[in-house]
């Protein structure tokens, strides 16, 4: 171990996983080739009726070492948010990324986004993305610069993989279960409105890959979108939120969307 290694934060990776054993290998690989140490992954297998809980078992038997822990849990079937918030009650480091489980990241997504945060003194990163259709190889690049703007204005996703957070922003907030759609757009909204400064990479240093097979949250895919439910959670964060004017925004635009889709019911 190098004192460069010792010196660097912990930075832990939260990764569901719901029937994923044909494709999480390769998010599982391309986390091991990542630059950055030391790593901690925790793995929540959310009750898969296949055999993924037997790869990320063997998966920590292969690669854990001092500098790359692995951890695996089990759940019942309970959806992505309820094992996002079960893996973070177990992350032990200063910085919290998420990820879904075909995600892939840029090798030195970790050293360029905790450099510019503590540069910043940021407790939120953003980076730009790309995400992959695999069905039909089209590549889109989604740029995240003034992103919160236009995620306030129209409810849009910064990408699931792209924010890092500081553990201490990340522990004043929680995924919410309740929702059955947009679950990481009411979580990031609702980190980015707690947070005190985002540092932003203009670089596309996550990759967002879309299956046409099931996830997690594929069966609530044609749920409808739960405004008022977004609406309570938001409203009850209000008063901890340290720019109410953004915070006041975003209600309102919660609402308005809430009011245009009762009109289409």
């Amino acid at each position: 171990m190098t004192k460069d290694m010792i010196k660097k934060p912990l930075v832990s990776i939260i990764v569901p996983v719901y029937n994923r054993a044909d494709f999480i290998g390769v998010t599982l690989e391309n986390l091991v080739a990542n630059q950055y140490r030391p790593l901690e992954i925790i793995l929540v297998d959310d009750g898969s009726s296949d055999t993924s809980l037997s790869v990320l078992e063997r998966f920590r038997e292969s690669q854990q070492n001092e500098l790359f822990t692995v951890k695996v849990f089990t759940q019942s079937n309970q959806g992505a948010p309820a094992a996002r918030n079960y893996g973070f009650l177990q992350a032990k480091g200063a910085f919290i990324q998420f990820l879904d489980s075909d995600d892939l990241i840029d090798t030195n997504k970790f050293s360029e986004q905790i450099h510019s945060m503590e540069l910043e003194s940021a407790d939120f990163g953003l980076c730009d993305f790309q995400m992959i259709y695999v069905d039909t190889n089209e590549q889109v690049y989604h740029s995240n610069a003034h992103k919160l703007k236009k995620v306030l204005k129209t409810h849009g996703s910064f990408g699931c993989g792209s924010p890092l957070l500081r553990k201490d922003l990340a522990d004043k907030i929680s995924w919410n279960v309740r929702l059955k759609r947009n679950q990481d757009v009411d979580y990031f909204l609702k980190a980015a409105l707690m947070s005190m400064r985002i540092a932003y990479v203009p670089k596309a240093l996550y990759t967002y890959v879309r299956h046409s097979s099931d996830r997690i949250s594929a069966s609530y895919s044609k749920t409808s979108p739960v405004y008022d439910e977004r609406i309570r959670s938001l409203r009850q964060l209000f008063g901890r939120i340290p720019n109410k004017f953004h915070a006041a925004i975003a209600l309102m635009n919660l609402y308005l969307s809430l009011f245009k889709f009762k009109l289409t019911r």
